[in-house]
């Protein structure tokens, strides 16, 4: 009787492994974000930014408390499209997924090799070979066009270093209706990319939109975050909402290092809300600034 107990809980231990690594998910790459007003998404630790295209700037794609980018988990969907494109899960990390609305509504995914192929091994990177292949003067990519579980799945690697031994991929893919044919959209976004990517790539992680001309219109916009409220540890965001064409716009962000807490850029004059957030867009201080008065710290 003992025996039989044993043996069945060997199973039941045995089927719970099987379960648990046949759900294993892609490990994402710490440090990424999205700030609502700008195009990009940026990765710290890779100095990467990747270029989303028009519709994340929609205010419906920031309704909800999080926003559209997940940069935290691989959802168990994602991971069976990434499987399902043999991307290897200890060769590859995602960068982010999400779930836009726009001119189409789609999922996107952006991955990234965690290293190049190593010399007398085998390679551990996508077939190209097996890809159409398009090039001109702002550089080349390579794409394919399927389907995957109902929807059309287009599968986009860009070189963002190609030399031997050196290979670092950036992979965007898209799941759109069946019925999509504007191909020429998607390939507008990646060329994008490839354009970024091209030579001398310089990692930027700020904004700034002066939309005023240097006329006596503009003014400083200076910000000390209090000393209570200063990350010591951790990367922070400092980012400036101001009214443009009577909306409410971004009008700088900057990528903070631990313990920074001051900056002044040029802008129009008016009013600004300045938010200091975390990565994840957590407000841990904000405050509203009028440009044309002194701030006085």
């Amino acid at each position: 009787m003992f025996r039989k107990k044993r043996t069945l809980l060997v199973l039941i231990v045995l089927s719970l492994c099987f379960v648990l690594l046949s759900c294993k998910s892609y490990q994402v790459v710490p440090n990424g974000y999205t700030v609502e007003g700008d195009e990009y998404f940026i990765n710290i630790d890779k100095e990467l930014a990747v270029f989303l295209g028009d519709d994340i700037l929609n205010e419906e794609n920031w309704n909800a408390n999080t926003g559209p980018i997940n940069v935290s988990k691989v959802k168990a969907e994602y991971t069976k499209v990434l499987k399902h494109l043999n991307y290897l899960d200890t060769a590859y990390k995602a960068l982010f997924t999400g779930s836009l609305k726009g001119r189409y509504n789609y999922d996107m995914l952006a991955v990234m090799n965690n290293y190049p192929n190593v010399k007398g091994q085998k390679s551990h990177l996508l077939d190209l070979t097996t890809f159409q292949r398009e090039e001109n003067k702002e550089g080349r990519y390579f794409y394919s066009i399927g389907e995957f579980k109902g929807k059309k799945l287009l599968h986009f690697v860009i070189p963002f270093n190609d030399r031997l031994w050196q290979e670092k991929m950036v992979s965007m893919i898209f799941l759109l209706p069946v019925d999509f044919n504007d191909i020429a959209w998607a390939k507008d976004i990646v060329q994008s990319n490839v354009a970024m990517y091209r030579d001398r790539y310089v990692f930027t992680p700020s904004r700034t939109e002066i939309q005023c001309p240097d006329d006596g219109s503009r003014s400083h916009l200076d910000y000390k975050i209090p000393e209570e409220k200063i990350n010591k540890t951790g990367y922070m965001l400092m980012k400036a909402y101001g009214k443009v064409e009577g909306k409410r716009t971004l009008v700088v962000y900057r990528l903070m290092k631990p313990n920074d807490f001051f900056g002044s850029f040029v802008v129009c004059k008016g009013d600004y809300e300045i938010l200091y957030t975390t990565l994840q867009d957590k407000i841990v201080w904000q405050t509203k600034i009028n440009t044309e008065k002194d701030v006085v710290f």
